[in-house]
């Protein structure tokens, strides 16, 4: 295993312990999003927020909240499924595919090669090595967390 992918593994474990800090930052839909799609390939963490469908490919650690209850979830391939309070899952060992839509949703991957997709109306934020696009701009992933709206 490569040294990134390490340390990748590392961070994934770090956050399913103290997952539930990071999830606060993702989980409160907000109306300033912007309407559009995303595309983003790379290893670190993805988190989105909005109002659509999100369908994500990885390895690591995947947490899920459906806002209002009318969430269409999907989630294929290997790892442990927790329950959380408020409407929150966890999956520890996320290995494979999740579809996610609904009027009021988050997902957050914490790990490596992570594929994700994602259209409607909303928020998103990316945290280490990759790059993506919404269609009207490019870039790479960064080194903290930055906020874009998808376009």
């Amino acid at each position: 295993m490569n040294k990134n992918k390490h340390w990748m593994i590392v961070l994934a474990l770090i956050l399913a312990v103290v997952g539930t800090a990071f999830i606060p930052q993702v989980v409160h839909a907000e109306s300033d999003g912007g309407e559009g799609v995303l595309t983003a390939e790379g290893d670190g963490i993805v988190g989105v927020r909005g109002n659509g469908e999100i369908s994500v490919t990885g390895n690591g650690v995947l947490w899920i909240v459906d806002h209002e209850g009318d969430a269409e979830i999907e989630v294929s391939g290997e790892g442990r499924k927790q329950e959380l309070a408020n409407g929150r899952t966890r999956y520890v060992g996320f290995e494979g595919e999740a579809v996610v839509s609904g009027s009021r949703v988050s997902l957050a991957l914490s790990g490596y090669d992570i594929t994700l997709e994602a259209s409607g109306i909303g928020k998103f934020w990316l945290r280490g090595e990759g790059s993506f696009s919404t269609g009207v701009i490019e870039g790479e992933w960064q080194d903290s967390f930055e906020s874009y709206k998808f376009e």
